[in-house]
């Protein structure tokens, strides 16, 4: 992963990501991923208003392995590159024991509210998420 900001959140798949085959439903990692990417933003201490400006605008995913309902997982996202007004991520969904199950990146733009178009991102913003800041936590989502 990059030397920029990064967070590893542990959680279970849950129930309801999974599908009808027993393992995780394929548009999960989508949420497991968002979740993630906002947790980041939370230890960067960024204000909660800033996830309506920022939507996605490109994703590519790969998957390697099933995950089950309980099973630990470990989400990581990571700032690959930051634009004028675009960040790329890089993510990767792990096994407790290490393995690869999903990997991919995507990309998100700075917008306004106001206007149409990007905007470029506030110099606070692109030096936190260019910063190598490394964080790692546990879900709320999952039990002990």
């Amino acid at each position: 992963m990059s030397a920029h900001a990064a967070v590893v959140v542990h959680r279970r798949v849950a129930w309801n990501e999974t599908d009808a085959a027993g393992h995780n439903h394929f548009s999960a990692v989508f949420r497991w991923i968002e979740e993630s990417e906002h947790e980041l933003y939370r230890q960067l201490g960024f204000e909660p208003t800033m996830i309506d400006r920022i939507p996605r605008v490109h994703i590519e995913a790969d998957y390697r392995q099933r995950l089950y309902f309980g099973q630990w997982i470990a989400v990581e996202v990571a700032v690959g590159s930051v634009g004028r007004a675009s960040c790329e991520f890089s993510f990767t969904v792990r096994t407790e024991d290490d393995q690869v199950a999903a990997e991919g990146r995507y990309v998100i733009v700075h917008v306004s509210s106001t206007s149409s178009g990007s905007t470029p991102w506030p110099e606070d913003v692109r030096t936190a998420l260019t910063a190598d800041h490394r964080f790692a936590v546990r879900s709320g989502l999952v039990d002990e």
